[in-house]
C-alpha cells in the first residue's frame, strides 16, 4: 500500500516567497509545523492508502483528465487559516485565477468517487504553509497573519497533475512523484 495524493507543483519562485513568509510567522506565537520548500504544492485530492492496481486505474483517470485541460497562470496570493480565525490548525496561502484547478478537481473527484474514494466537501485551491500544533499568543499571531492577508507570493503556470506518495518519517513526510500528467498546450 502506498499513501498517496494528487497535486500540482509550484515555482520556485512562489516556493521562495512562501519560505518568506515562513520566516515572518515564525514560532514564537504559536507552534507551528512548516511544510518544507520542497513539499509546497496544491492538493487536488488526498487519497490514503492505496494499492498498486488502485494507482494504475487512478493514472488512467489522470491522464484522460490532463488532457482536456489548457496549461495556464495562477497567481498565489493572500493568507487564510482552517478551519476558522479563532482556531487556526491549518495556515495556507490562497491561488486567484483558480477556476481550471476548481474544475479538474470536481472532475477528479467524481472520476474516483466511482472507484469508491470519499467525495471533497468544498474544495479551496491553497498551499499548505503549515500546521498548528498549539498557540501560544492568539494576538500575536493574528497580527502576523493579517500582515500577510494581501502578500503577494508570485504567479506560476499550472502545467501538469501529479500522483504523488507520500512517506511519513519522524523528520516529516517525503514526496516523490509516481506519474506525472502534462496538461494540453
Amino acid at each position: 500500500m502506498v499513501r498517496a495524493f494528487i497535486a500540482i507543483d509550484v515555482s520556485e519562485e512562489v516556493r521562495d516567497a512562501i519560505v518568506r513568509a515562513q520566516d515572518f510567522i515564525g514560532t514564537k506565537e504559536a507552534r507551528i509545523k512548516f511544510v518544507e520548500r520542497e513539499n509546497l504544492h496544491i492538493t487536488l485530492k488526498f487519497l490514503g492508502e492505496i494499492s498498486q492496481e488502485q494507482i494504475e486505474e487512478i493514472k488512467k483517470i489522470l491522464e484522460k483528465i490532463a488532457r482536456k485541460y489548457r496549461k495556464h497562470e495562477v497567481r498565489v496570493k493572500g493568507i487564510g487559516v482552517f478551519p476558522n480565525p479563532n482556531y487556526v490548525r491549518v495556515i495556507w496561502a490562497g491561488v486567484e485565477n483558480d477556476e481550471t484547478i476548481k474544475a479538474m478537481a470536481k472532475e477528479i473527484d467524481e472520476a474516483l468517487a466511482k472507484l469508491g474514494f470519499k467525495r471533497e466537501k468544498d474544495f479551496v485551491a491553497h498551499v499548505t504553509l503549515g500546521r498548528v500544533k498549539f498557540v501560544r499568543d492568539k494576538l500575536g499571531l493574528a497580527m502576523k497573519l493579517k500582515e500577510l492577508a494581501n502578500e503577494e507570493f508570485g504567479s506560476f503556470k499550472v502545467e501538469a497533475i501529479e500522483l504523488k506518495k507520500s512517506t511519513l518519517t519522524p523528520k516529516g513526510p517525503i514526496y516523490e512523484t509516481l506519474a506525472r500528467f502534462e496538461l494540453a498546450d
